[in-house]
């Protein structure tokens, strides 16, 4: 029998839900902090931006609704244009339709970052998250050997 604290299922489910705690975006949160027309529909444009490649948004099963990670937006300002440069380096939609595979790359320490946590330098840096995702997921895995 597996303990908890070896059980990678219950890992995960652990770390999601410390993720989900950090309150992240819903639909009309993202709505209004790019600016959108009051016109437009607060669920249609949010999902526009996550097919678009702009935008990623975790799906949370409870709420039926998707959560959009905070790295992705300035403070008073809106989306990160970045983001998108990102998103194109992470593995796709259809690899990670939920968004947790690569929320989890974003929001864990990592090695070429001197374990601080991807997510957290992006603000600062976004450029050098983009390079490290590209020698995390664009890289022959075998040129290293």
């Amino acid at each position: 029998m597996k303990s908890a604290l070896h059980d990678p299922h219950k890992v995960s489910i652990d770390f999601r839900d410390e993720l989900l705690a950090k309150n992240w975006l819903d639909d009309q949160r993202v709505f209004e902090m790019t600016g959108t027309r009051p016109k437009a529909n607060a669920h249609h444009y949010a999902a526009h931006l996550r097919v678009a490649g702009a935008l990623l948004g975790v799906w949370v099963a409870r709420n039926r609704s998707f959560r959009y990670p905070d790295f992705q937006f300035h403070t008073q300002h809106g989306l990160r244009p970045e983001v998108s440069d990102l998103l194109r380096v992470l593995p796709s939609n259809e690899d990670d339709r939920g968004g947790w595979r690569r929320a989890f790359c974003l929001y864990s320490p990592h090695g070429l970052l001197n374990g601080d946590i991807p997510a957290g330098v992006f603000a600062g840096e976004p450029q050098r998250i983009v390079d490290v995702a590209m020698l995390e997921f664009n890289e022959d895995s075998d040129a290293h050997w």
